[in-house]
């Protein structure tokens, strides 16, 4: 081979280095700045997917409390309201009427106020025979709101003339939904 060839060639090699440690010198920094760029496009994309599968649980969340809403609403339904518990012994005599039994007296007891609800008392007397007291409970029951018959006392007539077999106490409770308070209004800003 021809020495002149044997020099170009290696000036040319040598030269070929040089120019590639310079740029790999000169080069150093952007890819440092590549490889967090890259870093960040990855944390990045991983973010994006995390939003997607929040917002995914945001929309069946919001399907289940929308759900839970008109379930709680036709449940409020319900419940009586002021004006209908007004009318409860009006009501409550009408069913002793249909079940054949007597109600001797009644005696509004209170009211115990909860979160959601308050529940109003009622203390009623009856004189009635065993099935149709059980025709009664069974009518308070059915009512078309919510009320319930509790603390009830049985007490035996011993009278060969009375028609009825028993006394019986007992509480009946109507159940008034408390709706939450309005949220105040936001103070103006001062300026």
């Amino acid at each position: 081979m021809n020495p002149n060839l044997q020099k170009q060639i290696l000036v040319g090699l040598i030269a070929g280095l040089l120019i590639s440690g310079v740029t790999y010198l000169l080069l150093g920094g952007k890819r440092d700045e590549l490889k967090a760029v890259t870093t960040k496009c990855e944390k990045l994309t991983l973010d994006v997917q995390k939003g997607q599968q929040l917002k995914a649980n945001y929309e069946k969340l919001k399907e289940e409390v929308e759900k839970s809403q008109a379930r709680i609403d036709k449940l409020v339904a319900l419940m009586p309201t002021d004006t209908d518990t007004g009318q409860i012994p009006y009501k409550i005599k009408k069913l002793a009427d249909n079940s054949g039994i007597d109600q001797s007296s009644f005696t509004v007891k209170g009211e115990r106020k909860d979160k959601y609800y308050t529940e109003r008392m009622i203390n009623f007397t009856f004189r009635a025979g065993y099935n149709s007291f059980g025709l009664f409970a069974s009518q308070v029951s059915g009512y078309e709101r919510i009320i319930s018959l509790s603390n009830l006392q049985f007490t035996r007539i011993d009278s060969k003339t009375s028609p009825y077999s028993m006394t019986v106490n007992a509480t009946v409770s109507a159940y008034v939904y408390n709706p939450e308070p309005a949220a105040a209004p936001a103070a103006p800003a001062k300026h």
